[in-house]
């Protein structure tokens, strides 16, 4: 049994327990759920030597107080929160020494939308189908299958280093995220983009889009221009709408759209199988820009090869190394 790490003062709005997600279950209708901003998680535990695919806290919009019942090491990263020790301002993406009795704070995003709380050792919770992740809506995995609440009382594993070795590690400015990034999410097109009109096709492509209110974990849906479609003959068991297919698989990222009125892009929380077109699929790098929007924020969609597509994910990948830190004290 872990030790007990952290108090939960105030959970905040949709606060997570997860990993790297659970693979080779999305067939049996589980998805891998996971940090939405896989890169922001991955430096968390880079910056405490934990293993890359350790548990930390996922917060969306408004994160969480707690009180630190044990000495260790944390590091926030992800987007911008008022992140607080004690009522004084702490740095992200470093790593931060805090005492016992310490509150540690994390308040609204002002730029972004989900923050990550890492800790020396990780966050100790049974592992499920192999993560440790939370899937809300099916009640697995994480913190007893659902986010945090207050007085929830948070165990971390065994600490990989000893904690002056760990402090003030921080991750070179030149690798993080640029605030704009994400206002530019790129796709592949396909598989049922012939389905599509050209010139929304064309639309899609170059008009700006904004995020809906009912973006979340399952998917992030996008307001802006409808979609019209091709005149094709439909397959006896596609239903009655321009936008139905068969029912097919989904993969995490796919975008589809039903009625031709919202882009809808399926994200870690995603359902496995559905019967509509699906005009393209985000790249699996920017799944983390997607993460970080905000409802309301306007962006726009760009296409790139499945080469170039690959080659963005081998050089996200290769930021997360021990090269890109740097001991500070």
């Amino acid at each position: 049994m872990g030790a007990e790490i952290f108090e939960v003062i105030q959970p905040g709005i949709f606060t997570t327990v997860q990993d790297l997600g659970r693979k080779g279950y999305l067939a049996s209708g589980i998805p891998p759920s996971g940090a939405m901003d896989r890169f922001s998680l991955k430096m968390g535990n880079l910056l405490l030597k934990n293993s890359l695919g350790e548990a930390g806290m996922e917060m969306t919009a408004s994160g969480p107080t707690v009180r630190v019942l044990k000495d260790t090491v944390v590091a926030f990263t992800g987007g911008v929160f008022d992140i607080k020790r004690n009522g004084k301002p702490i740095p992200r993406w470093e790593a931060v020494a805090v005492q016992r009795e310490d509150v540690l704070s994390t308040g609204t995003a002002r730029n972004g939308w989900r923050g990550y709380l890492c800790v020396a050792g990780g966050i100790d919770v049974p592992v499920i189908l192999g993560s440790k992740s939370t899937y809300t809506m099916g009640a697995l995995g994480g913190f007893r299958g659902r986010p945090i609440k207050k007085g929830d009382i948070i165990l971390s594993g065994p600490v990989p280093e000893t904690l002056d070795l760990l402090r003030g590690r921080r991750a070179k400015k030149d690798i993080l995220p640029r605030p704009n990034d994400a206002k530019t999410l790129r796709v592949v097109m396909g598989p049922q983009d012939d389905y599509v009109a050209e010139e929304s096709v064309e639309k899609f492509l170059t008009s700006s889009y904004k995020v809906s209110s009912k973006a979340n974990r399952v998917g992030y849906r996008f307001e802006g221009p409808h979609f019209k479609f091709k005149e094709l003959e439909k397959a006896k068991d596609a239903g009655s709408d321009p936008s139905n297919i068969v029912d097919d698989g989904n993969s995490i990222g796919a975008i589809q759209i039903p009625g031709g009125v919202e882009p809808i892009c399926l994200a870690v929380d995603g359902v496995s199988m559905g019967g509509y077109v699906k005009i393209a699929c985000l790249i699996t790098a920017d799944m983390d820009r997607m993460a970080q929007l905000r409802i309301g924020d306007s962006m726009k969609f760009e296409n790139v090869t499945v080469d170039e597509a690959r080659t963005i994910l081998k050089q996200a990948e290769e930021k997360v190394s021990e090269e890109n830190i740097e001991k500070i004290h």
